[in-house]
């Protein structure tokens, strides 16, 4: 049964969710414990889409910083998405 385009676009909130909520509870963590290797380890990935259509011109640059909690949130969102 495929999947309709509002089962997705929950899946991709949902994951959105769970990666803020992992970040943020990672840093909390790392710094509440002392622990290093929660929050230090970042792994950053880094779009830079660009374009020129004459009269319209746009430079975007995102990047996502993922670690070894924010990844645990987004499995955690994933579980939980695929549970409801």
């Amino acid at each position: 049964m495929a999947r309709s385009s509002s089962g997705t676009g929950r899946l991709v909130l949902s994951l959105a969710v769970g990666l803020t909520i992992g970040t943020i509870a990672g840093d909390l963590l790392g710094k509440a414990f002392h622990l290093p290797w929660l929050t230090n380890a970042w792994t950053p990935i880094q779009w830079h889409p660009a374009g020129d259509f004459g009269m319209i011109k746009y430079d975007l640059n995102l990047q996502v910083k993922l670690n070894l909690s924010s990844l645990a949130g987004l499995v955690v969102a994933f579980w939980i998405s695929r549970k409801m």
